[in-house]
């Protein structure tokens, strides 16, 4: 396992008119599928955004593979190898699902924006190499048939996967999925965890997942972190975090007899 690409958030608080979203966070998510678990309001999502730069923090830091992330812009920060997706898709619906998912590659284009504008031959031949990338992914995620329909025309399950396809199109260290599951049918389910097992190699990308779908999680995560009122109560196995008495009083709403 790849050691030297984690995580890292290093003694993180959001505070928002008093109220602590994180609480001293401290926390290292390493190679492969990480699930992220809590009730609402933990504040999970919170939390990826402060990764990607959308929140600063009150205090402490965030890194990846040892470079500071914290003050960064969203943009910098998505050059270092941050992708993220979104509880609502955020497609461009007249598009199609190819170009929504192409979208991913613009910080790899190495021809420059004005070779780009004139079609220069450098800009072809990337465009050509990205757009068969971004179709064997949409393959191994069961959307290829689709490539050219609009987005929009798609249900929202299928939307949801392409937003996962877009994300992974950029070629990220780090992936952060935020409830990709929530609201999809069994059938998209599948073809989501397909699709994720099939396109991650987990000893070179950290992929941190928010998901209340406990057999999802325990399906495609060999790690569970559990966070609750900005602090984290809880890691190991899917299996260990959620025999912990503290985890299943605070998260399942169960009380283990005294």
């Amino acid at each position: 396992m790849n050691g030297e690409l984690a995580l890292t958030l290093d003694d993180v608080s959001v505070s928002f008119g008093g109220n602590h979203v994180l609480d001293g966070l401290s926390t290292r998510f390493e190679v492969g599928f990480t699930g992220l678990m809590g009730p609402n309001g933990a504040g999970k999502t919170t939390l990826l955004n402060v990764i990607c730069g959308f929140l600063n923090p009150n205090s402490g830091q965030v890194t990846l593979a040892g470079e500071r992330l914290s003050g960064l812009s969203t943009t910098r920060i998505a050059r270092r190898g941050v992708a993220r997706t979104f509880q609502s898709p955020r497609l461009i619906e007249d598009l199609t699902v190819l170009q929504n998912a192409m979208l991913g590659f613009h910080q790899h284009y190495t021809a420059g924006h004005i070779r780009e504008l004139f079609g220069s031959r450098k800009a072809r031949r990337d465009e050509r190499e990205f757009q068969q990338q971004a179709l064997h992914l949409l393959d191994l995620f069961g959307l290829s048939d689709f490539a050219h329909r609009e987005a929009g025309s798609l249900p929202l399950g299928s939307q949801k996967i392409v937003e996962v396809v877009r994300a992974l199109v950029s070629r990220p260290r780090a992936l952060l999925l935020d409830e990709p599951a929530a609201g999809l049918g069994a059938k998209d389910v599948d073809a989501m965890l397909a699709g994720l097992n099939s396109a991650v190699d987990v000893s070179e990308v950290v992929v941190v997942i928010i998901e209340h779908d406990i057999e999802l999680v325990t399906r495609l995560c060999p790690r569970a972190s559990v966070l609750h009122f900005g602090r984290m109560i809880a890691e190991g196995t899917p299996a260990s975090v959620l025999a912990d008495p503290v985890v299943r009083d605070a998260y399942l709403g169960v009380e283990d007899a005294a």
